[in-house]
């Protein structure tokens, strides 16, 4: 992704009819990462030299962390150009952080770098998305404008008192108030948190609304001020379908003869992000026989889980590494004893493999007493906001 902006132009003196001097141009160009590229890569080919770039890059280190830095995150130059694509005297170098922060790097006269830093501000504005579901969650989402970073989040509420692949019906439906950020100028930035969400599912509603409990740190909650986490998700994938589930009795599909099924399977394309269902500590990775390439996590109060026919591992993974509810920690494939590309995933409830859709989970801490006034005025007005929001909708359908 390029962007090229002229800046400035310097009026050119007129000269005889064959003799024109080239006025001089002062370029802002903008720059993303690529896959695999670094910083240091991106200021080269846009055609910063080699030393300038260290230069510039040393005092930028100690101010912002540069391994955040992701594919897509744009740099913009600003810089003269004496010939046509060719950097002259450079201006400065300014790049936006994931967190906000905004770095202007300045050359100075004796050939050094001084580094500014300021913290962006955004404003952010409430938003209202309601759907139904008619075919997916992912295909309703995108129907009523809900952004595509937010659906997982969304899911991710509700995926503990519901199984996605097989709880959800036609006809369900959902609302979601999120905030997106815009600039001073009024420039849209980036979707926010999901601060409400309703889904009425299997003839039920549920409801999730955000509430900071500290300072800076935020959880989820029901109208009730019940805690919306879990210790484990139901499913480590994202909206997939069961394939085989638990059962004492079946017949096994390579081996021919019954045989206790003591897991869930979900069928999924080789290469899918495979999700810790729990924050824990990895205590079993490698080869495991029929099992293929497998995972086990320690989560503690008596919980493990297994994720087993794995394709690879994500980088990092080993036994001891701590891990978060959520982090990809491998690849679906199809190792050990498979009939094909899906992931076997087993709970263990102090020694022993239980259904992983059944089972009741531990819940949450429960919303702090000193909170819960503030926090039902909040979820009040949400639910007039979503209320009026489903009205306008109905309307407009009819």
């Amino acid at each position: 992704m390029k962007r090229w902006h002229i800046c400035g132009l310097l009026a050119a003196t007129l000269l005889p009819f064959n003799s024109f001097a080239l006025p001089e141009l002062i370029v802002e160009r903008t720059v993303a990462l690529q896959k695999g590229e670094n910083l240091a890569t991106a200021l080269q080919r846009a055609g910063l030299e080699r030393k300038a770039t260290y230069n510039a890059l040393h005092p930028l280190k100690r101010k912002v962390s540069l391994r955040r830095l992701q594919q897509g995150q744009e740099i913009t130059l600003t810089y003269n150009e004496t010939e046509p694509y060719k950097m002259g005297q450079l201006h400065n170098i300014e790049l936006i952080t994931p967190n906000d922060t905004v770095a202007t790097i300045t050359p100075q006269e004796n050939g050094t770098y001084k580094v500014a830093t300021a913290k962006r501000v955004l404003t952010a504005q409430r938003k209202v998305a309601t759907g139904t579901i008619n075919s997916s969650l992912y295909a309703a989402a995108s129907k009523a404008d809900l952004p595509t970073a937010l659906v997982t989040p969304f899911a991710n509420l509700f995926a503990w008192e519901l199984d996605f692949t097989r709880d959800l019906r036609p006809g369900d439906q959902f609302s979601v108030v999120y905030e997106d950020y815009y600039n001073d100028k009024g420039e849209f930035v980036r979707n926010g948190k999901i601060v409400a969400a309703h889904l009425h599912a299997r003839g039920k509603l549920r409801q999730a609304y955000r509430a900071e409990i500290r300072p800076k740190v935020f959880a989820y909650y029901d109208e009730k001020g019940k805690s919306k986490e879990r210790m484990l998700l139901r499913t480590p994938l994202e909206f997939t379908r069961i394939s085989s589930h638990f059962n004492p009795h079946r017949k096994h599909p390579v081996l021919g003869y019954t045989r206790a099924h003591k897991g869930t399977d979900f069928a999924a394309p080789t290469g899918t992000p495979v999700k810790a269902a729990g924050s824990g500590r990895i205590v079993e990775i490698g080869w495991k026989g029929g099992y293929g390439k497998y995972i086990r996590i320690e989560h503690g109060n008596g919980y493990q889980t297994a994720y087993a026919h794995l394709h690879r591992y994500a980088r990092g993974m080993r036994k001891g590494k701590r891990v978060r509810q959520g982090d990809v920690i491998a690849q679906v494939g199809s190792t050990g004893r498979s009939t094909g590309p899906h992931l076997h995933y087993e709970v263990i409830k102090n020694g022993t493999k239980v259904n992983a859709m059944r089972v009741k989970l531990p819940n949450g801490s429960p919303l702090p007493k000193k909170l819960r006034t503030e926090f039902g005025q909040q979820v009040a007005s949400l639910q007039s906001v979503i209320s009026q929001r489903q009205t306008i909708q109905l309307a407009q359908n009819q």
